[in-house]
């Protein structure tokens, strides 16, 4: 009896924790071999609805990138995801819906797929995967993966994310000990490496991503709310 007593407030620890992603807004740094621009990314929740988007510009550019999206015990369901980016001509805009009743993804703009899918398997955008980054590595979890959207061709991917170690991360003038983790694509040669702080609520502090097409970095300038 003790054993359960002693099971069941752990795992209503972690269940509590699973849950406890936060409203904040944060200014960061993003540069590829394309482009390097500031923005802000913020978190946003309404309801029990949850809004997920970065904006930035530049003197030449502008884009958006937001995601919608619902969290019921951990588990996430997304909803949208949009791409908007000026000047006009480049032509990057992109809509992606999830239509659960008619058990369909739906690309429309620069991107035009439609794509069956199971409404009982957590599919995630490049955005809201993010935050289930946080919860897991809340929950405790060292080792997983995540269901990915690939967002060019309405494909599925599965993602395997683990903590590989940790390290001291300058943040702010004040260093912070990272967990370090790594994400592996086995369908191409890419790796992504996050620095994530405990200390403020598992936030990204850098994510390095790299590979044979493109290199990119986003990188925490200031956090300009929080919680």
């Amino acid at each position: 009896m003790k054993f359960n007593l002693i099971f069941l407030l752990i795992f209503t620890f972690f269940n509590m924790n699973a849950e406890s992603i936060n409203e904040y807004s944060a200014k960061y740094f993003y540069t590829s071999d394309e482009i390097s621009i500031k923005g802000i990314r913020k978190l946003e929740i309404n309801d029990g609805k949850y809004s997920l988007n970065f904006k930035a510009k530049n003197l030449l550019a502008s884009m958006m990138i937001g995601s919608e999206f619902n969290i019921n015990e951990g588990i996430l369901k997304t909803n949208s995801y949009t791409i908007r980016v000026k000047p006009r001509f480049v032509n990057r805009d992109q809509d992606i819906v999830f239509d659960y009743a008619g058990n369909t993804i739906q690309s429309t703009g620069r991107e035009e797929w439609q794509e069956e899918f199971d409404i009982n398997k957590e599919i995630l955008d490049p955005l809201n995967a993010q935050i289930k980054i946080r919860i897991n590595l809340i929950s405790g979890l060292d080792k997983f993966s995540i269901n990915l959207l690939e967002i060019e061709s309405g494909k599925v991917e599965k993602n395997f994310y683990e903590v590989t170690g940790k390290d001291i991360y300058t943040f702010n003038e004040t260093d912070y000990e990272c967990i370090i983790l790594k994400r592996i694509r086995k369908t191409d040669d890419r790796e992504t490496i996050y620095y994530i702080a405990p200390d403020l609520n598992f936030m990204f502090l850098k994510i390095v991503d790299t590979g044979k097409d493109r290199n990119q970095t986003l990188e925490l300038i200031e956090i300009l709310s929080f919680g």
